[in-house]
């Protein structure tokens, strides 16, 4: 099989103008102290005194200067006219380094080769602080031979965190890592520094197989959604088709929304593989027992980045969520789905059409197969603005919550059927929330009592399960 190879002849950044400008997603560079890292030491990190100051001129050089500092190579096509202008902040404006000194608490959550993740708060806010590990493989690789001075060492780690600040603003998406703001120090003198290089983002929930399986049917659409949005728009950005050439589980977080979010974008491949035959374009992937095959077009394997990405998908994610616990009407259509995904036999743009109709449809309550045999009347006794706060609630399989059992429904019929056939059940309550979808998101109860009033809540029960009215 022929080794695939990248173009070597990709110009170096300080030729690309004017890389980053958003005006809703703005980044303020300043060289304050940020004291963050217990391990940073003042002097032992730097990058190259001779580099202009960072904080010097208005956003719009600092930005460019930020590129020049990148010793890493992009793309040619990153320019203005391809940065996407962002969307809605959690906070309300980008992070500089006067904000990042007022970040608390902050924990350790998980390290890499390179960079170390810590939770911390800001205004009461969660977020996530990366940092160079300078206890990491690649600074302990560095230094062992004793040639190469810790700030440089330093300095070389500190670049994939200014690549991926770079990388994160230029290829916003909503299932991509939103950047809160950054710091990233001037070049010093004498190679002293007094703050390390260090990136303030969303912060969400590692992810891991048994994690998304204990997830809803529901939620794990939403998981599976999000990829197939987000392979969409890596195989259509403002860069051409993208590689995620290092996609594994690992490099996602599941957000606060729901969302699923890529995190690390140090392996995002640029340009598809070079070639002189189809032969060339042949991948096999040993663990799966799968060809991956594409042609060679002028000199490229066509569709190559985008096919790679759908099995990748398909491995870590879709072949596992999807078929587990579908409803039965939709199985049909998600079996299709794993099979496109597995077999790579469709492009994103069809998967995403697929998974926008499953949504679709179970937004309408289409799963429900509303036939003769189901019911068109409600048997439910209905007591408006009532509860039975922190009562009667009980563990269930699925639930939404982890102090009850709470689920989705499209309407009371769905959840009287819910109710019915668990033998536990005895009513539930249906809360103002609703899910992703739309769907009603209700909390079934084991029990009766006393009734509590509560305008924001509807309370159904069986018939004959006697109650005492609302307490005064």
């Amino acid at each position: 099989m022929a080794q695939m190879r990248r173009s070597s002849t990709i110009p170096r950044l300080s030729l690309i103008l004017y890389w980053l400008c958003a005006v809703s997603a703005c980044v303020f560079i300043c060289g304050n102290v940020l004291l963050l890292s217990p391990a940073f030491k003042p002097g032992d990190a730097s990058l190259d005194p001779a580099l202009v100051n960072i904080n010097d001129g208005n956003l719009y050089h600092r930005l460019r200067r930020l590129m020049d500092i990148s010793a890493d190579q992009l793309h040619p096509n990153f320019s203005l006219s391809t940065v996407p202008t962002g969307g809605a902040n959690l906070l309300p404006r980008m992070l500089d380094c006067d904000d990042l000194k007022d970040i608390r608490n902050r924990t350790f959550v998980a390290s890499g080769w390179t960079k170390a993740v810590y939770k911390a708060k800001y205004n009461g806010h969660d977020v996530a602080v990366k940092l160079v590990d300078v206890s990491g493989h690649d600074m302990l690789t560095c230094m062992q031979n004793g040639k190469i001075a810790y700030f440089e060492c330093y300095a070389r780690a500190a670049q994939k965190i200014i690549k991926e600040i770079l990388l994160l603003q230029g290829l916003a998406h909503r299932n991509v890592l939103q950047v809160y703001g950054f710091c990233v120090p001037n070049g010093l003198q004498d190679g002293v520094a007094e703050h390390p290089v260090a990136m303030v983002s969303e912060l969400g929930e590692s992810v891991d197989i048994i994690k998304l399986l204990q997830l809803s049917w529901e939620d794990r659409l939403r998981v599976c959604m999000g990829l197939t949005k987000l392979i969409h728009y890596l195989s259509h950005s403002p860069y051409g088709s993208l590689s995620m050439n290092d996609f594994r589980r690992q490099q996602f977080i599941l957000a606060k929304d729901g969302e699923i979010k890529l995190t690390d974008l140090d392996d995002i491949g640029f340009e598809e593989p070079r070639c002189e035959t189809n032969y060339d374009c042949q991948t096999h992937f040993s663990s799966a027992n799968f060809t991956l095959r594409v042609p060679c077009v002028d000199n490229r394997c066509q569709g190559f980045n985008e096919k790679k990405n759908i099995f990748n998908a398909a491995r870590h994610f879709t072949t596992f969520l999807l078929p587990h616990g579908a409803p039965r009407i939709l199985r049909p259509m998600t079996d299709d789905i794993v099979n496109s995904y597995s077999n790579v036999t469709v492009d994103s743009a069809v998967l995403l059409a697929k998974m926008e109709n499953i949504v679709r449809l179970y937004q309408k309550g289409w799963h429900l197969n509303k036939s003769k045999l189901y019911r068109s009347k409600t048997e439910y006794v209905k007591f408006e603005k009532s509860d039975f706060p922190g009562l009667f609630d009980y563990r269930c399989r699925f639930s939404l919550s982890g102090n009850g059992c709470t689920v989705s429904v499209f309407d009371q019929r769905e959840a009287e059927d819910i109710c019915n056939l668990d033998n536990n059940c005895q009513g539930f309550v249906v809360s103002s929330k609703k899910t992703w979808t739309g769907r009603k998101i209700i909390h079934l109860k084991n029990g009766a009592g006393r009734i509590s009033k509560d305008a924001s809540l509807t309370l159904f029960l069986k018939p004959g399960i006697k109650v005492r009215r609302h307490s005064r």
